[in-house]
């Protein structure tokens, strides 16, 4: 179980290629500049910081000429809960790691759509008994693009849905996330997937 101040370390989402490196096998300060793109003096900090709180673990030293290099490790399983943790609900706590990654993929969805157009905003109209919002320029909501060919979707859907139907739903998206990660090429450009199902409405 992490400590309060190994959580601090362990739940930043800047430390996560760092965490994710040194949980694969033990590597040293030099192979993490390497592999992240950091001087030598930018990743002994780091490996260091994650030392400090027993976050990483010297596993073991290697001598040669000069001075031994250290291997450090970060064992590849923690449990972190949120009492631990600086957030005061466990909402808060969902969403200080959720909130960041969806930053990112606003940022992703922005890019994509001003190679179609430069100005965009939302539409806004009713139907059914319930408001909607879609993504358009002034010309209207650009359908041709969220359901065209144009690998890119944000949708929030509202269901109403039987107990069994939203288990089987849940069964559905697991077995197409499954279908997804067998296409993936390792050297194909990075494309991310979110899916999140949960009971109540968020209209």
């Amino acid at each position: 179980m992490a400590t309060p101040r190994q959580a601090a370390l362990l739940l930043r989402p800047e430390l996560r290629p760092l965490l994710n490196y040194l949980m694969q096998e033990a590597r040293s300060a030099a192979d993490v500049a390497r592999h992240l793109h950091l001087t030598l003096g930018q990743a002994s900090y780091q490996v260091g910081k994650l030392q400090a709180v027993g976050v990483a673990v010297i596993e073991r030293v290697d001598a040669r000429a000069g001075r031994p290099v250290k291997r450090y490790r970060v064992p590849g399983r923690w449990f972190i809960p949120y009492e631990v943790t600086d957030e005061e609900t466990l909402e808060g706590f969902w969403l200080s790691q959720i909130g960041p990654r969806m930053d990112r993929i606003a940022g992703f969805a922005a890019t994509q759509l001003r190679a179609h157009s430069p100005a965009w905003g939302l539409w806004l109209s009713g139907q059914g008994g319930q408001s909607q919002l879609e993504i358009g320029d002034a010309g209207g909501p650009a359908r041709n693009i969220f359901e065209g060919d144009e690998p890119l979707m944000l949708t929030i859907a509202g269901l109403r849905l039987t107990e069994p139907n939203a288990r089987r739903l849940k069964r559905l998206l697991l077995e197409f996330m499954k279908e997804g990660g067998a296409l993936e090429s390792p050297d194909a450009p990075h494309y991310t997937l979110s899916l999140m199902f949960v009971r109540g409405s968020a209209e």
